[in-house]
């Protein structure tokens, strides 16, 4: 047999999908919004893809290596750049929503601690749950003209006790129908748990006006 006839030794494969794999992987980890993982595992698996992406070159694919390693060199400093912006963002909004968070507990253990609130003023509105949601009903501006940053002395049936997004108590007096209430909010925690569905009870409190289409009352305390 002669040497031209021969069969030639096969070429070892290129490893393109091995050098894509590192690529997303180090992509990934550019993205997620952890210190320190880019920098330390996302930029090493980077270097073997470009070295991978050369060794695909020599094996004689050269588009198929040429394109991530241009992607290595160009695209994973914008992505690594963008994941540092993620977790920038990730950190200023954690800061703040536990600054946010503290002020509310410390308010919120202020109000638990004082005494014995006092009688509400002489002139304050006595109305029914029911009478200020009809009222809001019929007509809110007239409604706010009325009750809104005024001292309302308000008796109600309780539908619900609930708490809001810092944890706060938010009592639900019934207001009529199904899915008409009026949101009372600033009881302290101990008096709000000592409550129970179906009871009538009469709070001291401040018009706040309505919110999505129920009327709300703040700095409310418990006869």
């Amino acid at each position: 047999m002669n040497a031209a006839t021969e069969a030639s030794p096969a070429m070892k494969p290129a490893p393109v999908k091995a050098t894509w794999i590192c690529l997303i992987i180090a992509w990934v980890l550019f993205l997620l919004p952890i210190p320190g993982v880019g920098i330390f595992v996302g930029w090493p698996l980077n270097l073997v893809a470009f070295i991978l992406a050369i060794v695909v070159m020599t094996r004689g694919l050269t588009g198929k290596g040429l394109i991530p390693l241009i992607a290595s060199l160009v695209v994973s400093p914008i992505i690594y750049f963008i994941g540092l912006a993620v977790l920038a963002g990730a950190a200023v909004s954690g800061g703040a929503y536990k600054d946010y968070k503290a002020r509310a507990e410390a308010a919120s253990a202020a109000r638990t601690e004082q005494a014995e609130p006092a009688a509400p003023p002489a002139d304050a509105i006595k109305v029914t749950a029911r009478e200020l949601f009809k009222a809001y009903d019929a007509n809110e501006v007239a409604a706010d003209s009325k009750f809104k940053g005024k001292s309302i002395e308000i008796t109600g049936v309780v539908e619900a006790i609930t708490s809001n997004i810092t944890d706060e108590p938010v009592v639900q007096l019934a207001g009529g129908e199904m899915f008409q209430m009026v949101h009372a909010n600033g009881l302290d925690t101990a008096t709000a748990a000592g409550l129970s569905k179906g009871q009538e009870i009469t709070l001291a409190c401040t018009g706040a006006g309505e919110v999505i289409g129920m009327p709300s009352l703040s700095d409310c305390s418990l006869r």
